[in-house]
């Protein structure tokens, strides 16, 4: 079995569900999951100020970017896959940046991409109405 950063070159076809088709190394993918862990954390701590404030609700929608921020980290971790590379075009598999030339492959870490986005934005909405409601118990 090939290691896990082989990239093959050729005439491939790439698909997502292809274990060739990420641009993150391992040392990569650690800094996206402290990103990830920090926004969490950040978010977390931010909910129990709020709370212990005494805020209104509204105040409670600074807590979204903290808890997006953390859900990109976090997923991009998973999925071995940057964001803003993918768009780039480029990988970094801890040996610097290197254009990927193969189009079928762009294709799919954008595809990636976009939907580590709207999971994000997801994730950042759904724990954001989550401190809202738990702002109104008790």
């Amino acid at each position: 079995m090939p290691p896990l950063d082989y990239i093959p070159r050729g005439k491939i076809q790439m698909t997502e569900t292809n274990l060739a088709c990420f641009n993150l190394g391992p040392k990569e993918r650690q800094k996206r999951l402290a990103l990830g862990v920090m926004g969490v954390l950040v978010g977390v701590m931010a909910f129990l100020m709020l709370r212990a404030s005494v805020a209104p609700w509204w105040a409670y929608l600074v807590l979204m970017p903290f808890f997006t921020a953390g859900a990109v980290g976090l997923i991009q971790w998973r999925a071995r896959t940057c964001i803003a590379f993918a768009r780039q075009g480029v990988r970094n598999l801890d040996h610097g940046l290197e254009p990927i030339a193969d189009e079928g492959e762009k294709q799919a870490l954008r595809a990636r991409a976009a939907r580590i986005q709207q999971q994000a934005v997801s994730i950042g909405l759904v724990m954001t109405v989550l401190a809202i409601v738990l702002s109104s118990i008790g």
